[in-house]
């Protein structure tokens, strides 16, 4: 069997085609690039993918990163942190970024690079992208920055079509799930407080923060065993109970009233909640809130899974509804005179607060801890102090033989020692605040010399507690004597 070998043509020619093709391609390719127009170039790739797409059994979604304007889109947040540690050792161009005021790098993968996950048995193909976009100017809630935005970012999920319910029921879900849980393990703690250029009318966010690096915990706290573990099983069991408060149809929050004297570890058990849950904490000072109003646009500003509190709430501001009728009777009595231009609008009302915590209101955001504090319960409304709206009451006292012996094992890393049973005695006779101990504490870290010059401070503490309530008592013996005379005086008048 003979080959016709003059009518097949060489290898050279073959390969020397093929290049000239090749060149011709990326010549008419640059050429198009450079003359035709964004919007012409647009269609005919819309036009080509389209025409392949017809022969493939991909499906393809885009998940971009902004949905509409500045509003960037939750699923392309979650994709991004879902597929982080998915990134496989041979990808050679890693992105790192470390956020504004955050302590953790992130990482990403580059521009066109691509991630293939396996979920129950269906290969998906992740591919990081971008695309044009006509330039436009974009002004950011701080009227002082602003941005031109020509290109979005997206990411393009790819699999089988016949797939496609599966990757909508159940695998996007899952996305968002475990994007969930790597932001709670990489979260950093903020604390947030209001703006004060909020009150002048410059715009922005109406909190800014802080990171929250409170070491305090539960393990370190000085409170009694039992009322900390209460506080500990009740936080617990109100994060796990979302479905319970749907179905009883009341707002997925938690209210907390912690009452006490000065120095007693409010502030040191709200820091251990947020530690203990992963919450943000809102520091809400209400004295600088112009009126029910504004309060309702700063609460809504809140984020889920939070801690706002409202530390000394019975001097921050009066909340009588008596008050509060009175002040508007005087309102409607000096509204006109010369100069007056306070007008209702800046009053705050207790049954305002009221119908945030526990009204229509407080359902605008679900896992929310609401704690309030302070040192007299007996001056705050009782509407205030119901069930529903403070759920946990916490009688913060003064230091026990229990805070103590935490307290010694925080300063001192000592929890025994020949004067503990000295201290405890002199504890339990005598009110003092377990600041007042750890300030005693911290003047010395050798245990023998700290715990001599607190029990020194303890003893003059309790002779000084005793010189006071033999004086208040001869006052009232006074006093009470001065009354006998009083009312003998008026009976020999008559």
């Amino acid at each position: 069997m003979f080959l016709n070998t003059t009518q097949m043509p060489s290898t050279a020619t073959v390969v020397s085609a093929a290049a000239s093709a090749f060149a011709t391609a990326m010549v008419v390719r640059s050429v198009a690039h450079d003359i035709l127009p964004h919007e012409v170039q647009a269609y005919f790739y819309l036009k080509l993918r389209n025409f392949i797409a017809r022969f493939s059994n991909e499906l393809t979604l885009v998940i971009e990163e902004y949905d509409d304007g500045l509003n960037q889109n939750k699923l392309f947040k979650a994709a991004k942190l879902y597929l982080e540690p998915r990134i496989p050792p041979e990808v050679k161009r890693i992105k790192i970024n470390l956020p504004n005021r955050e302590t953790k790098i992130s990482f990403s993968v580059e521009k066109n690079e691509e991630i293939v996950d396996i979920f129950n048995g269906v290969r998906i193909k992740w591919k990081s992208a971008s695309k044009q976009v006509p330039s436009e100017v974009f002004h950011q809630h701080d009227s002082y920055n602003s941005f031109v935005k020509s290109e979005t970012k997206c990411f393009e999920l790819s699999f089988h079509r016949k797939h496609k319910e599966m990757v909508l029921a159940t695998y996007i879900p899952h996305v968002l799930k475990k994007s969930e849980e790597i932001i709670k393990q990489k979260k950093t703690l903020k604390l947030f407080t209001l703006r004060f250029d909020r009150i002048h009318g410059m715009g922005g966010d109406l909190w800014q923060s802080v990171n929250l690096d409170h070491p305090a915990s539960f393990d370190t706290l000085a409170m009694d065993a039992d009322e900390k573990k209460m506080v500990m099983d009740d936080l617990e069991r109100f994060v796990k109970r979302k479905d319970f408060y749907r179905r009883v149809g009341k707002a997925w929050k938690r209210g907390y009233l912690l009452f006490g004297p000065p120095g007693t570890g409010k502030s040191s058990l709200i820091a251990a909640m947020a530690n203990y849950l992963n919450f943000d904490v809102y520091d809400l000072e209400l004295s600088n809130v112009r009126g029910n109003a504004e309060l309702r646009n700063v609460l809504i500003a809140t984020e889920n899974k939070s801690i706002l509190v409202v530390e000394d709430i019975d001097c921050s501001i009066e909340l009588q509804d008596r008050l509060a009728k009175s002040e508007s009777q005087s309102v409607h009595s000096m509204m006109f005179r010369p100069g007056y231009n306070k007008g209702p609008q800046f009053q705050m009302t207790l049954s305002g607060l009221l119908n945030f915590i526990d009204g229509l209101w407080s359902s605008c955001g679900d896992e929310r801890v609401i704690v309030f504090t302070t040192n007299h319960r007996d001056k705050l409304d009782p509407a205030l102090l119901r069930s529903g709206r403070m759920d946990v009451h916490i009688h913060m006292s003064y230091c026990t033989p229990c805070g103590f012996k935490m307290l010694a094992s925080n300063y001192l890393d000592t929890r025994e020692h020949p004067f503990f049973s000295e201290i405890e005695e002199l504890i339990k006779t005598t009110e003092v605040t377990p600041a007042d101990v750890g300030e005693q504490l911290l003047r010395n870290e050798v245990p023998e010399i700290a715990l001599k010059g607190l029990i020194e401070f303890l003893e003059t503490k309790k002779r000084e507690d005793n010189e006071r309530k033999a004086k208040e008592a001869e006052e009232r013996t006074e006093e009470a004597e001065s009354c006998q005379k009083l009312e003998g005086q008026s009976e020999d008048m008559l």
